[in-house]
């Protein structure tokens, strides 16, 4: 099955999570801004274009959450401004200090 599948039936294992994330590219830093509701709003300097905002955003991620970058998988809104990530439900409660 691929993620696409994967995400679209709901199925969360107990070892990943789907992470709602709004992105916002070509801004003047690269910063994780916080959750509106259960969406997490990030910035990064790239531009939206062959896949670097998209790329921007997992390393973003992934260093903030102390994981490699292997373990955040966008699997979908590649050409949207929305996307979901899926990352490991162990880093989870990290999460907490971008809620307001």
């Amino acid at each position: 099955m691929d993620t696409s599948e994967y995400v679209s039936r709901g199925h969360v294992d107990e070892e990943l999570c789907i992470l709602e994330v709004q992105v916002t590219p070509k801004a003047k830093e690269n910063k994780i801004v916080g959750f509106q509701g259960e969406v997490l709003k990030v910035r990064v300097t790239e531009p939206p274009e062959k896949g670097k905002a998209n790329e921007a955003v997992v390393s973003l991620l992934a260093k903030a959450l102390g994981i490699p970058k292997r373990d955040v998988t966008l699997v979908s809104g590649e050409s949207s401004r929305k996307k979901k990530l899926m990352i490991p439900k162990k880093v989870q409660e990290k999460l907490h200090v971008w809620r307001s």
